[in-house]
C-alpha cells in the first residue's frame, strides 16, 4: 500500500484568480489523476495558506474558513481516496482556534497544516501556546510546511535557489526553534510532521545539542537562555516525524539512523511537482531497509498518525 502524504491543491476560485486552467498542478481533478496513474492508494491533500500572507487577520481567517469548508467537501466526495488536512494560523488567536476545533470535529478534517514561519513569526511564540494545547486536546498530527517566503531569500532569487534551500531552512529553522524554546517539553504528547525531511535538522542536530551542552563555556556563540528544556535537543527531535520530501537517499538513511524507520512517511510534494511522485514512491521502494521498515514509510506510519484502520 502507497500513502503519499504531502500534496497541495487549491479551491477553484484561487485557481481562477491566479489564472490557472482547470488542469492546473493545483487543481482536484489534476491531484487525483497523478495519484492514480502512480498506483497511490491514499493521499493527504493540504493547503500551504501562501496566499494569505501579508494579510490582515480578519482576512487570513476567511481565507482558512474557505479551505476548511473545501477540504471537508474534497474529502467527502472521495473518501477512499483522500484524506483532508485543516489549515491554521497557530498564533492567529480565538477565531483560528475556533474555527480548527470547527474543522477537526464537525468536518473531521484528519490533521492541520501550518506554515514554519507567518509573515516572520515562528509557531514557536508565545501567542501559539493555545494552539498547540488544542491541538494535543484533539489529537491530531500538526504538518509544518515551509512558507511562501523566509528569512534570506532576497539572495535566493536565482536558480529557484528560495525553493530548493530557503524554504526548507526555514523549516529546520521553525523545529529547532519548537525543540529549544520548550514546546516539545511542555507538549510530549503532541504528533508534528516536518515536510521536506525537516530542512535538514537531523544532518544539524549535533550541533543543537553542543550548544546546549556547552552553556557558559561557549557564551562567545551568544546566549543560551532562558532554559526551557530538560534533556539534549536530539532526545527531543526523536519526537518528531518526517516527510521523505528530500530526494536524496542519504539524506533519508540520516533521518532513519536519527528518529527511526517508524517516523519518517512517504512524501512527493506532488502536486505540484506531479512528475517526480514516481521517483518519491521508488526512491523509498530501494532504501537499504527491511520490508517491514518499507511498508511502514511506505503507508504504515501514516496511517498510525491519521488513526486509520486499513489492511
Amino acid at each position: 500500500m502507497i500513502v503519499n502524504w504531502h500534496g497541495h491543491v487549491y479551491p477553484p476560485e484561487d485557481l481562477a484568480a491566479r489564472q490557472w486552467s482547470g488542469r492546473s498542478p493545483f487543481a482536484l481533478d489534476s491531484y487525483l489523476d497523478i495519484h492514480a496513474a502512480a498506483g497511490v492508494d491514499l493521499s493527504v491533500v493540504s493547503n500551504t495558506i501562501h496566499s494569505l500572507a501579508g494579510l490582515p487577520m480578519d482576512r487570513a481567517l476567511a481565507g482558512v474558513q474557505r479551505w476548511d469548508e473545501y477540504a471537508a467537501e474534497v474529502q467527502r466526495r472521495h473518501p477512499d481516496r483522500v484524506v483532508a488536512f485543516a489549515s491554521t494560523i497557530p498564533g492567529g488567536g480565538d477565531g483560528f482556534l475556533a474555527e480548527l476545533e470547527r474543522a477537526v470535529t464537525e468536518y473531521h478534517l484528519k490533521g492541520v497544516l501550518i506554515n514554519s514561519s507567518h509573515d516572520g513569526v515562528y509557531p514557536d511564540a508565545d501567542a501559539a501556546r493555545p494552539f498547540w494545547e488544542l491541538v494535543s486536546r484533539l489529537g491530531i498530527p500538526v504538518f509544518l510546511h515551509a512558507p511562501r517566503t523566509g528569512p534570506g531569500e532576497e539572495h535566493m532569487r536565482d536558480y529557484r535557489l528560495a525553493s530548493s534551500v530557503g524554504r526548507p531552512f526555514d523549516e529546520c529553522l521553525s523545529l529547532a526553534r519548537l525543540i529549544v524554546r520548550g514546546v516539545l517539553e511542555q507538549f510530549p504528547d503532541v504528533t508534528i510532521v516536518g515536510a521536506h525531511l525537516g530542512g535538514g535538522i537531523c544532518e544539524v542536530v549535533g550541533r543543537l545539542d553542543y550548544a546546549y551542552e556547552l552553556r557558559d563555556e561557549a557564551a562567545f556563540l551568544g546566549p543560551y537562555e532562558p532554559m526551557r528544556i530538560t534533556r539534549p535537543p536530539s532526545e527531543y527531535l526523536r519526537q518528531l516525524y518526517f516527510d521523505t520530501v528530500s530526494y536524496h537517499a542519504p539524506a533519508l538513511m540520516c533521518a532513519v539512523a536519527t528518529v527511526g524507520a517508524d517516523h519518517l512517511v512517504l512524501g512527493a510534494d506532488a502536486p505540484p511537482l506531479s512528475p517526480l511522485l514516481p521517483r518519491a514512491i521508488d526512491l523509498v521502494q530501494r532504501l537499504p531497509l527491511s520490508p517491514d521498515e518499507i511498508a511502514a514509510i511506505s503507508a504504515g506510519n501514516a496511517l498510525r498518525l491519521l488513526g486509520i484502520d486499513r489492511p
